[in-house]
C-alpha cells in the first residue's frame, strides 16, 4: 500500500560532487584573484589604473563567455564537456600567470581564467537543475552555493597563508593554485553525470536543434522568465564590490595586513545560510526566503552606513554574506524553476549576462556615489534600489513562489 505522505528524495550523489567541484575550483579562484593586483602593482610597477582596466577588459570577456556557454550546452544537449573545456581553460592560465613578464601575459592568463569562469558557471547552474529532484530543488541549489562559497573563504586563508610561507613568491603561488582545478576536472570527469546528454543519446535524436529554433524558443519563454531577469537585475544593481567592504573596514580602523579578513567573513556566512535557505524555500516558498534576503541587504547597508566601530561594519559584512548566500541560491532556483528542461542553459546565460551587465552599472554608480557625496549616502542608495526590488516579487508566476 503506498503511504500518503512519502519523504522527500535525499539530494543526489552528483549534486554533491557537483558541489565538492565548486568547492575547488573556487579555491583556485580566489587565490589568483586575491594575489593578482599585488602581483600587478608591485612586482610588474603597473599602476592601479592599468589593473582597473584589466579587470574591466576581463570581466567584459567572462560575462560574454557565459551567455555563449549556455545557449550551446542547450544546442549540443551536453553540460559537463562545456563545464570541463572551462576547467581546462582555467588549469592552462595558471602556469601563464606564474611565468608573466609583462602586462600582455598576465592578461592571455586573465583572460583564460575568466573565460574559462563563463564557461563553467552557467552550465553548471543548468545542471544542477537537471539533476535536482523538483521537491528539493532549493535544497539541491543551496548546498551547491554553499560548498562554493565554502571555497571562496577556504581560497582567501589559502592565499594569505600561501604568500606568507612562499615569502610573496607570487609565481610559485600561481602554480599552487592550478592543483584544485586539476583535482575538480579529474573528479567532474569521473563521477559527474550529464543526464541531458544521455537522455539525448537514449532518444537516439537524429537531428538536433538549430540555432533558429533556439531563439526562437527563447522569445516565446514564458512572462514569468522575463519578470525573474527584471527581479534579478534590479536586485543586482543594489549589490557592490566586496572591495567597498574592505575599503569601508579599512576606514574604521583595521589594519591593511588584516583586510582579508573582511572577505572571510563575508563568504563563511555565505555558506552557512545558502543550503538551510535553500531548503527552507522548499518548504516555506521561494518568495518569502527573497525577500528576508533583501530585508538583510537593507539592514546590512544601514550597519555599513553608520558604523562607527569595526564591530559595526564587521556585523554590516556578515548580514551581506548571508543575504548573498540567501538571495544568489533563490535567484538561481526562480531561474531553474522558470526555465523548459531544453532552455535551461540558454536561460541561465540570459540570466548571468543580465546580472553581470547591472553589477558592472551597480560598481560604476557605487563608485560614484562613494566619491561624491561619501560612503553613508552610497550605502543608503543601495538599502533604497534593494527594497524597490521586492515590488516585483508579488508578480512572480506562482510556479516559482
Amino acid at each position: 500500500m503506498k503511504q500518503l505522505h512519502e519523504s522527500p528524495p535525499s539530494i543526489p550523489r552528483s549534486i554533491w560532487i557537483l558541489g565538492s567541484v565548486s568547492f575547488l575550483m573556487k579555491i583556485s579562484s580566489v587565490i589568483v584573484f586575491t594575489i593578482t593586483p599585488f602581483f600587478v602593482t608591485q612586482v610588474l610597477g603597473l599602476s592601479t589604473f592599468v589593473l582597473g582596466m584589466l579587470e574591466g577588459f576581463v570581466e567584459a570577456i567572462g560575462l560574454f563567455s557565459r551567455i555563449f556557454s549556455g545557449i550551446v550546452s542547450d544546442f549540443i544537449h551536453k553540460r559537463k564537456s562545456i563545464i570541463a573545456v572551462g576547467y581546462i581553460l582555467a588549469l592552462i592560465s595558471r602556469p601563464i600567470l606564474a611565468l608573466s613578464t609583462n602586462i600582455g601575459s598576465v592578461f592571455l592568463g586573465r583572460a583564460l581564467d575568466r573565460v574559462g569562469n563563463g564557461l563553467d558557471a552557467t552550465p553548471r547552474d543548468a545542471l544542477v537543475g537537471d539533476l535536482a529532484p523538483p521537491q528539493i530543488k532549493g535544497a539541491c541549489y543551496g548546498l551547491r552555493e554553499s560548498l562554493s562559497r565554502a571555497g571562496s573563504f577556504s581560497g582567501a586563508i589559502l592565499a594569505i597563508a600561501l604568500l606568507w610561507f612562499t615569502s610573496n613568491n607570487y609565481s610559485l603561488v600561481f602554480w599552487i593554485g592550478s592543483i584544485p582545478i586539476a583535482l575538480a576536472l579529474v573528479v567532474l570527469l569521473i563521477f559527474v553525470k550529464d543526464p541531458v546528454s544521455e537522455k539525448f543519446q537514449h532518444k537516439q535524436i537524429k537531428k538536433k536543434l538549430t540555432f533558429d529554433d533556439v531563439l526562437k524558443d527563447v522569445l516565446n519563454l514564458p512572462v514569468h522568465f522575463w519578470l525573474i531577469l527584471l527581479l534579478s537585475g534590479l536586485f543586482m544593481i543594489s549589490n557592490f564590490s566586496g572591495v567597498f567592504l574592505l575599503i569601508r573596514a579599512e576606514e574604521a580602523g583595521l589594519d591593511l595586513h588584516l583586510a582579508p579578513l573582511v572577505m572571510v567573513v563575508q563568504n563563511m556566512a555565505t555558506a552557512c545560510t545558502a543550503y538551510p535557505v535553500g531548503y527552507l524555500s522548499d518548504k516555506l516558498g521561494r518568495r518569502s526566503m527573497m525577500a528576508l534576503g533583501i530585508l538583510l541587504v537593507v539592514l546590512s547597508d544601514i550597519f555599513l552606513a553608520t558604523g562607527s566601530s569595526l564591530y559595526m561594519i564587521f556585523v554590516g559584512v556578515m548580514l551581506w554574506g548571508a543575504e548573498m548566500g540567501i538571495t544568489q541560491s533563490i535567484l538561481a532556483i526562480f531561474l531553474a524553476d522558470a526555465c523548459p528542461g531544453n532552455l535551461r542553459g540558454t536561460g541561465f546565460g540570459l540570466f548571468h549576462f543580465n546580472n553581470g551587465i547591472c553589477l558592472l552599472l551597480a560598481n560604476s554608480l557605487a563608485g560614484w556615489i562613494w566619491d561624491t557625496t561619501g560612503p553613508p549616502f552610497m550605502f543608503y542608495t543601495s538599502a533604497v534600489i534593494a527594497a524597490l526590488s521586492t515590488f516585483v516579487l508579488p508578480f512572480i508566476h506562482k510556479k516559482t513562489s
